[in-house]
């Protein structure tokens, strides 16, 4: 991991090269903007964070597709300070938006010490609406020959080898470990809404399962026998493909799964779709909430006060249930109990917000959750990029940096939004990125750290 001092330095070059900076929100100065990227070709609303050119320090990946077929048309490798390390595929500036999840990943697959960059070839669809931008494609009628997962090196985009999957499944992928292989070598892949394979490391099928997916799954090991389960909101499914617990979901499908141990040890498996459900590991329904639409959910330790905390947004609460710049979304906290704990409304038009887990103040600080979003009537700027602590209020408000590209009309930002620790700091950034956009926010308040500000030569105090 490079140190601060020398990330700062990475920073200021990028900085340097990139156009002006809108004003910032904060009056204060309690963030830095560490890293921008703009007007670049190869940007895109899918990013995935690693170490691709094995220094040590974490790697950026974007990633485009034909907007709805899905079909992934370029990947493109960057640092920290904007370097392009390597690109996979032609990058076009028509091709950064996402209709929905996107089957890419790092990680060391063939356990040779260095990253790999794992991604699904779709297969020929057959009977199906040609594969254009205009066409939302989500299955085939009839499939030709099997989807494909593509191996490539973190270091060069070479292709390093690739391996068979069912037909289907190119829409999204997680590691696994479902053969006890102690480490998350096999994979568990998905279609859209209607199927779910577990793929073993040497590319055999292991299972089916058939039934509402939903987007993501959660996996854990849930029974504690060295192989991990995965959760699909109304199921729960065993390492070998058998269905340990399933749910009517009545035509419904689940946007958003996590599994967490409180200090009690009794596992929670939540899911949001038209509520939120806190379920035992058998399925018993511990609590729930009719909701509009809970389309994210993240367990946190947000305050001092409960063990553990939900949040959960509500994207068309009832009885509004509405999809434009009039709507807004709601966000909850919940405690373990399924207690309301408090309930933030946010302004007209942000109604199309997610949010994501973030370890904001540090370790051994409470957590808190970003807020992000895009302007969902394609006019201006995003909406909300904000941080809210477990009293919800909000810590900071962050300015994507997106402007209209000259002689532009109709300027319309899209924004999404993670965590991780780039900055190196023990504390995670702030990345904002879209077909438009990308930065890396750092929190610029002093870190505080009993073993910093107290050294000596004499360690173990």
């Amino acid at each position: 991991m490079l140190n601060p001092a020398t990330l700062a330095v990475i920073a200021m070059i990028a900085l340097a090269a990139s156009p002006r900076l809108p004003a910032a929100t904060n009056e204060a100065r309690t963030v830095h903007l560490v890293s921008r990227i703009v007007g670049k070709e190869f940007l895109s609303e899918t990013v995935r964070v690693g170490d691709l050119s094995g220094d040590g320090a974490p790697d950026f990946l974007f990633v485009q597709n034909l907007y709805g077929p899905r079909i992934i048309t370029c990947l493109t490798a960057m640092t920290l300070g904007g370097e392009v390390l390597w690109q996979h595929g032609t990058p076009s500036k028509d091709n950064g938006r996402a209709y929905c999840d996107l089957p890419v990943q790092i990680y060391d697959w063939d356990r040779d010490g260095t990253n790999d960059v794992l991604y699904v070839r779709q297969s020929k669809y057959l009977d199906s609406p040609t594969p254009i931008a205009a066409n939302v494609r989500e299955r085939a009628p009839r499939y030709e020959g099997n989807a494909t997962m593509v191996v490539l090196d973190g270091r060069t985009g070479r292709e390093k080898s690739t391996f068979p999957l069912p037909a289907p499944a190119d829409d999204s992928f997680l590691f696994a470990d479902l053969t006890g292989r102690g480490r998350r070598e096999d994979l568990v892949v998905k279609d859209r809404y209607w199927n779910m394979w577990g793929v073993a490391h040497d590319a055999k099928v292991l299972w089916h399962y058939e039934g509402s997916t939903g987007h993501y799954p959660a996996i854990a090991d849930v029974d504690e026998d060295g192989r991990d389960e995965v959760f699909v909101g109304f199921a729960l499914v065993d390492h070998d493909g058998k269905v340990l617990f399933q749910k009517d979901a009545n035509g419904a499908h689940q946007d958003a799964t996590f599994i967490v141990r409180p200090p009690d040890g009794k596992l929670r498996l939540v899911f949001g779709n038209a509520g939120i459900h806190c379920l035992e590991r058998n399925g018993t329904v511990l609590w729930e909430h009719p909701l509009g639409e809970a389309q994210h959910v993240v367990a946190g330790r947000f305050r001092a006060d409960s063990p553990l905390q939900f949040m959960v947004v509500d994207r068309t609460p009832v009885p509004t249930h509405r999809r434009d710049a009039n709507a807004w979304a709601i966000l909850y906290l919940y405690d373990l109990d399924g207690r309301q704990l408090w309930r933030r409304q946010m302004a007209r038009g942000e109604w199309c917000i997610a949010t994501r887990l973030i370890q904001w103040l540090g370790p051994g600080k409470p957590d808190s959750v970003l807020v992000y979003g895009f302007s969902v009537d394609k006019q201006g700027p995003p909406k909300p990029v904000r941080i809210y602590d477990g009293q919800g209020e909000v810590v900071d408000v962050f300015p994507f940096p997106a402007e209209p590209l000259p002689g532009e009309q109709d300027f319309y930002s899209d924004c999404y939004g993670m965590a991780a620790d780039v900055w190196g700091d023990s504390r995670d950034e702030v990345i904002l990125f879209g077909s438009r956009g990308f930065c890396v926010y750092a929190n610029a308040r002093p870190f505080e750290h009993p073993s910093l500000f107290n050294m000596n030569l004499y360690p173990g105090m």
